[in-house]
């Protein structure tokens, strides 16, 4: 009986264990959010990241997607996922502006962003600078994870 005693409390403690650990707690999958902040390429403005969706692959090392804004303009954007604790990631990337006057059907890169993801709270939030002058000389974003 002593022998079985211990082998109930060594498993109850290896599912305790594997209970605490935040399996469901992952960045792995589909996020969105919305953005504030105007960029002034010549000739027009733009509002990046005003609606974005994006994705985090199950490595949970690169973020990527798209974005637009009510004008009709649109860009995707693209980054690297570095961890800096159990429960935070940060994204550094670019963003990039499909410029429908543009002579390329390649975007144009429109400037960086920094993204913090919450892994216990599946939000988001970060802020992006452009190239172009702007009046925000930086733009904010937020999101949630949506899957």
């Amino acid at each position: 009986m002593h022998k079985t005693k211990k082998t109930i409390l060594t498993a109850l403690a290896v599912i305790l264990l594997l209970a605490a650990t935040p399996a469901f707690a992952q960045l792995a999958g589909a996020w969105a959010g919305v953005g504030a902040g105007s960029a002034h390429p010549p000739g027009t403005v733009i509002y990046p990241w005003q609606e974005w969706k994006g994705e985090i692959p199950n490595s949970q090392d690169a973020f990527k997607g798209e974005w637009c804004d009510e004008q009709g303009n649109k860009g995707i954007f693209k980054g690297e996922i570095n961890w800096i604790s159990i429960t935070e990631a940060v994204c550094k990337g670019s963003w990039y502006w499909y410029d429908p006057a543009g002579i390329s059907a390649k975007p144009v890169y429109g400037g960086d962003f920094k993204m913090t993801f919450y892994v216990f709270g599946g939000d988001c939030k970060g802020t992006w600078t452009s190239i172009w002058p702007s009046p925000s000389a930086v733009g904010t974003m937020k999101g949630y994870k949506v899957e």
